[in-house]
Parts: C-alpha cells; structure tokens; sequence
C-alpha cells in the first residue's frame, strides 16, 4: 500500500533542491547510490584518498591563516 522510503535519500534530494543541483535531485538515483555495493579499496587508492584528504585540509589551513 505504501511505499517505503529511505530518509537518507529524502534529506540528500531536498538538500540538492537547494543549492539546485539537478544531479542528485532524483531520490530514486540517490536510492540505488547508497544500496550500491562497493568494491573494496586497493592499498594505493587508499593512499591516494588520503593525500588528497591531507591536501584539502592543507589548503584549509592556508586560506584561514591568509584572513
């Protein structure tokens, strides 16, 4: 009779309405994204995810010491 929904989907699509991302404004997309299964991460991947981490909070740090 009714349809369940994932709140997680509902909050990501509402929260895409606004800042008018139209990518991610389609709940059922959102729904199939977050069920997906992922494939387990290699030991290089993995450092690339963090170097890109460290430099985004380097930058961070930068633009907030540059004020």
């Amino acid at each position: 009779m009714y349809e369940k929904k994932d709140l997680r989907a509902l909050k990501i699509a509402m929260r895409a309405k606004e800042f008018n991302n139209g990518d991610l404004c389609n709940e059922h997309l959102i729904t199939q994204l977050i069920n997906a299964p992922l494939k387990p991460l290699n030991a290089e991947q993995k450092a690339q995810i963090a170097k890109l981490l460290n430099e985004l909070i380097e930058c961070k740090n930068e633009a907030s010491l540059s004020k």
